[in-house]
């Protein structure tokens, strides 16, 4: 009686997750691509970028977007109580340049720093993204020119890390294709799930409307609560599927601080109020839990754990066809042997992402996360 309870709802959370993944598939066939025109484009745009000690990447920021062409902006940088050289040298690097503003957080947080951000812009469209990244040079013109010819009011721009030179960064480059990859096909199928901060770009009237709830109580979740706020109000939201508007940025170094970066965005979860998102994250959550109890079912109940390793086999299958796509789109090489060995590690990856997530001593630029929570 309790294996077939069992085996039954193995059946459905795994058919939900197949339908999930097909519905993904689908959606990325459907994603309009909009080929960038030669002149400049007429939307101007205000680039909001908060940084805290990014030292280390502020010259390659500012060089990547002084070579910004075909389209009119601004970037107002804000620094975010950094404890290195960070402002003074975006104020050294950015003396010259008439179109760029460096600014002080009068708050505490990304959150914070984004508003002031925000306030001191001029034009009507906002463009987001983050000081470790690196830019096209295409980049906000093709962000102006699907602005020009859609009636989106939210775009989700294409985000890939740099390319991997070890299994380690392999990882996390398949990993985060994985995300932007499902996060386009959810757009392409009608329902937004995920974004990425770090290539948003938002009409300025509708973030100041969304302003409210954006959950000042969570650190970050800047990007998503954003999203889940258009959606629950009807806003059109598509996805650039550009080349030229992909941004890059780079792995983490250490697994500790690859573990805390995605406990922190498996954090903002416990914040989501849109149905079909928690949907998508249980539905992970579980298929994951159930392929980490197959050893354990191996030694209980063999006949269960040999259909539960075939709905495995077959997640691997779809999984795969999805990535593909997006390995397609951002020109990156997916390795079969590698594809397989990560997907063998792969669910313990993301319950040891949830329990850190909750139970973790969890930290974002020297500060903790509770930390930034009470300061706000």
């Amino acid at each position: 009686m309790v294996t077939t309870a069992v085996s039954i709802i193995t059946l459905v959370i795994f058919a939900c997750y197949y339908w999930l993944i097909f519905r993904f598939s689908q959606g990325w066939k459907k994603l309009k691509k909009i080929e960038l025109s030669p002149s400049t484009e007429k939307t101007s745009l205000s680039c909001v970028i908060a940084f805290r000690n990014e030292e280390a990447h502020l010259t390659k920021l500012i060089e990547g977007l002084k070579k910004q062409q075909n389209v009119s902006f601004e970037v107002v940088l804000i620094d975010d109580h950094s404890t290195d050289n960070s402002f003074a040298l975006a104020n050294k690097l950015t003396a010259d340049l008439p179109t760029f503003t460096v600014l002080k957080n009068k708050g505490w947080g990304k959150k914070a720093a984004l508003a002031n951000g925000v306030a001191a812009s001029r034009f009507d469209y906002l463009v987001f993204t983050d000081a470790d990244c690196i830019h096209p040079q295409n980049w906000l013109a093709n962000m102006a020119h699907y602005f020009n010819s859609s009636s989106a009011l939210l775009l989700v721009g294409p985000v890939r890390l740099t390319k991997p030179t070890n299994f380690f960064e392999y990882f996390q480059a398949f990993d985060f294709l994985s995300l932007v990859t499902s996060a386009a096909g959810a757009i392409g199928a009608s329902r937004p799930i995920m974004c990425n901060g770090a290539n948003l770009a938002v009409y300025k009237d509708l973030w100041l409307a969304a302003q409210s709830s954006l959950k000042e109580e969570w650190a970050s979740g800047d990007d998503i609560f954003l999203l889940q706020y258009c959606k629950a109000h009807k806003k059109n939201i598509a996805f650039v599927n550009s080349h030229h508007a992909i941004v890059q940025t780079y792995p983490e170094p250490k697994l500790s601080a690859f573990l805390q970066q995605r406990a922190r965005w498996a954090s903002k979860s416990k914040g989501y109020t849109d149905n079909f998102t928690l949907l998508v994250a249980w539905t992970v959550l579980l298929v994951n839990l159930f392929i980490l109890a197959l050893p354990l079912l191996f030694l209980l109940y063999i006949p269960l754990s040999f259909g539960l390793l075939a709905l495995y086999i077959i997640k691997i299958t779809l999984d795969y066809h999805l990535i593909k796509r997006g390995a397609y789109f951002f020109k990156m090489k997916l390795n079969t042997g590698s594809y397989l060995g990560i997907a063998f590690i792969y669910p313990l990856y993301i319950i040891a992402s949830v329990l850190w997530a909750f139970f973790g001593n969890n930290t974002w630029k020297n500060r903790k996360i509770n930390q930034i929570i009470y300061l706000l």
